[in-house]
């Protein structure tokens, strides 16, 4: 039941003025009264601003949560242009288009960095082949003076153009003496040559080839493990004869110098120019 403010002043009134009481009332009715609204207006006045704060902040949550959404699927609205009470399915105006701000200036030079492109390798013009280098002959060894000396006139005391009894006389009889066609093929050794060596020779020029069984090398440095650099660079006018160079040797003579696959001289045999023996 609800009772009105004049029914509950005249309640009072007569609550305080009763007789039975015994106790002299020093209370004013209207006083109380007034402390009564004034208690029921400050509950109502708390009760509406605690309303009001939990409307705003949901609002304001609300509309957080709508700018955030928006800002996601690129179309930002100004918080200004959405008002308290307006419904949710009503359209909002757009304002005048503006510009995206623009990003951090810390995270701008990486941005621009890796929009750009890599530079092409790719030339506009023709490809031009690379330029062709010379073929480098291996590097020369020096002059080799390893074994006995092999000259341009003979070894030792054995000259080429020797007859065979001038060859006897100087190094003793020919040994494994043996005769094919016009040529005579015979072993030569004793103190008058640095080593054995074989020879081949003729009646009409004599000895036309000597080719020593060791190691020789010629007064030029040119021996055994020479480089074909080596022979060119030391007998300018050498030409190549199968697996050798014939390297000039003087007007009348020459050096047969054989070599291996890799280039390099494995002996070496002294021969007249222009004879018809073999090389025994």
């Amino acid at each position: 039941m609800n009772m009105s403010e004049e029914d509950v002043q005249q309640r009072l009134r007569d609550l305080f003025s009763d007789d039975r009481l015994g106790v002299p009332s020093t209370l004013n009715p209207e006083t109380i009264v007034a402390g009564a609204k004034r208690r029921r207006r400050r509950r109502q006045m708390m009760q509406t601003t605690t309303g009001m704060a939990a409307a705003v902040v949901m609002v304001g949550s609300g509309l957080t949560v709508f700018s955030i959404h928006d800002r996601d699927n690129g179309a930002a609205f100004p918080p200004e242009q959405l008002s308290l009470g307006q419904s949710a399915t009503s359209q909002v105006q757009p304002g005048p288009a503006t510009e995206p701000p623009p990003p951090a200036s810390s995270s701008a030079p990486q941005s621009s960095l890796a929009a750009q492109p890599p530079p092409s390798t790719i030339s506009d013009g023709p490809v031009k082949p690379p330029k062709s280098t010379a073929a480098t002959k291996p590097p020369a060894q020096g002059k080799v003076t390893t074994g006995s000396l092999l000259t341009a006139a003979g070894f030792g005391k054995l000259r080429l153009g020797m007859s065979e009894s001038e060859a006897e006389a100087t190094t003793g009889p020919l040994r494994a003496k043996e005769v094919r066609g016009g040529c005579t093929y015979g072993y030569a050794e004793g103190s008058a040559v640095p080593g054995p060596t074989s020879v081949s020779l003729t009646e009409g020029d004599g000895i036309t080839v000597i080719n020593p069984a060791g190691t020789v090398h010629t007064p030029e440095g040119i021996g055994v493990g020479s480089t074909e650099a080596d022979i060119l660079a030391a007998y300018p006018g050498s030409t190549k004869d199968g697996g050798a160079y014939v390297a000039p040797a003087s007007a009348v003579s020459a050096y047969r110098i054989f070599v291996s696959n890799d280039g390099s001289a494995v002996s070496i045999l002294l021969t007249s120019i222009n004879q018809d023996c073999q090389f025994s």
